[in-house]
């Protein structure tokens, strides 16, 4: 199979499209054709040595694509069955045409499998981070990023919650994160005056899925680091601010399937900004770390 592999870990130029032997489902497994790939900035990360995977390997922590076999015990979907999930492997990962998944949700129909991938994530890491908040219907919440795959997933569970969401995004967005439901409110000096400003009474709870040292922001609107939470900065963890990152013992299919229906149902909003083919993958990293993506990135493999 074709596979954008890691074999020594550097910059984006490391990954290089290579025939390399498809992976064999075991127990439980499923071995997915893949038919789109979402990249994530801890895939950045990885490709470049910080996960301490072995070499070589094959990155990617998301995709959408079709059952293609299934190994023992592998229970409640068949061979053709449009699936979304995570692959199993930090080094078997969805930057190829093949992988093996045991956490998945089955697409509903109507659903493309660009729009499924670019929600694996971000649903799942939203819906995580959101629960840690506690939050009650007619709250104020602040979601930083609001305009990406992760931020835009929050704001839209928030508003499901009942929430009321001021959303920080770039001026570029303002108008998107508006069409989620949020009152948009663009980053840049004086933030946290600019979102008092359009606030309605109390900041009752702060998300942040972008990092970019917004963290100070979001204690300073809350008055201390009690009900803030970041998926994005885990430095801030020294300031009493309440880190979680997505990993295999957390990860939860059932918001994913959430989202995925209200996408069929035209209740869910995805934003692609550019797809790449698969030998194209290094030119995809560098369009990630360069940023303004104008929404998720994807490899077809």
């Amino acid at each position: 199979m074709r596979a954008a592999v890691v074999t020594s870990f550097g910059a984006a130029d490391v990954l290089h499209e290579a025939q390399v032997d498809p992976p064999v489902p075991g127990r439980g497994q499923t071995l997915v054709e893949v038919r789109a790939a979402g990249l994530n900035p801890a895939e950045l990360i990885a490709r470049s040595g910080g996960f301490g995977l072995p070499a070589p390997a094959i990155i990617g922590f998301e995709f959408a694509g079709t059952v293609a076999a299934i190994g023992d015990d592998v229970t409640g979907v068949e061979v053709g069955a449009r699936i979304a999930g995570w692959p199993d492997s930090f080094s078997q990962g969805s930057y190829a045409e093949f992988t093996l998944s045991s956490n998945y949700t089955t697409i509903p129909d109507g659903v493309t499998f660009e729009d499924a991938a670019a929600t694996v994530i971000g649903a799942d890491n939203a819906a995580r981070g959101l629960a840690l908040l506690r939050p009650s219907p007619g709250e104020t919440i602040v979601i930083t990023g609001a305009s990406g795959a992760l931020g835009g997933a929050a704001v839209q569970f928030a508003r499901l919650q009942g929430l009321t969401v001021i959303g920080i995004c770039g001026r570029s967005s303002l108008e998107y994160v508006e069409g989620l439901g949020a009152t948009a409110v663009e980053y840049g000096d004086h933030l946290a005056d600019r979102v008092r400003a359009v606030a309605l009474g109390s900041i009752d709870a702060a998300l942040d899925t972008a990092g970019k040292g917004l963290v100070s922001t979001l204690i300073d609107l809350r008055g201390g680091a009690g009900r803030v939470v970041t998926l994005a900065d885990p430095a801030a963890a020294a300031r009493g601010v309440t880190f979680s990152a997505g990993h295999p013992r957390n990860r939860d299919s059932r918001p994913v399937r959430e989202a995925l229906e209200r996408i069929a149902a035209g209740e869910w909003r995805t934003r692609i900004g550019r797809t790449f083919p698969l030998h194209q993958a290094a030119e995809a990293h560098r369009t990630l770390e360069a940023g303004h993506t104008g929404g998720k990135l994807l490899l077809i493999p």
